[in-house]
């Protein structure tokens, strides 16, 4: 019997790269509370919400012979957090504040085994070109920014404000795939 691997998640993004990556998976739909503790760190928090999502989903497939990955994403500048916008003013100042400037994009991902967890954290630098208040208008039109951290996807229209990245592509829309190659070779998804 082949293993199953789970997506506890309902990215439409982690989704579709986990279909670009061959793999397959069925989905679980497992939410977490998003909220920080008190004097937690960015990485910590991004760890928690991975491992927190993938023991969530874990919890709900029957069976042992099971995978349940979790995935979040967070982006940080000069220490500061930024989440999803909560409205349009918000996602301006996001951009705004990224416009000439670079950002780093946390992704951490977690595997649930058989009782193990297998996790890790990708940091991709993002450098984005100065960004005009009608750029910023017609990208807000296009709803792209309103339930993605940072207020931007890689993937879509904001890839044209975006100079270059160091680091994953893939971990900036959400799923690192070389990190989650990588904890499926630890688990022994691959030699079932």
């Amino acid at each position: 019997m082949k293993p199953r691997l789970y997506l506890s998640s309902l990215s439409p993004r982690r989704k579709e790269l986990l279909a670009q990556a061959g793999i397959p998976f069925e989905l679980v739909n497992a939410p977490v509370e998003e909220t920080g503790l008190p004097n937690e760190s960015p990485e910590s928090f991004v760890l928690r919400m991975a491992v927190e999502k993938a023991l969530s989903g874990f919890n709900k497939v029957p069976g042992r012979d099971v995978w349940v990955l979790g995935c979040d994403t967070i982006i940080l500048k000069e220490g500061k957090v930024f989440g999803k916008p909560k409205h349009k003013m918000d996602a301006y100042k996001m951009l705004m504040s990224f416009s000439g400037e670079e950002h780093t994009v946390l992704t951490s991902i977690a595997i649930v085994n058989d009782g193990a967890v297998y996790s890790d954290i990708c940091q991709t630098k993002v450098f984005f070109r100065p960004i005009s208040a009608s750029e910023f208008e017609h990208y807000w039109a296009t709803g792209e920014a309103e339930d993605k951290a940072g207020a931007y996807g890689i993937q879509g229209q904001a890839a044209t404000f975006i100079k270059k990245i160091e680091g994953s592509y893939s971990a900036v829309m959400g799923l690192p795939l070389y990190e989650l190659d990588q904890l499926l070779k630890k688990s022994n998804f691959y030699s079932e």
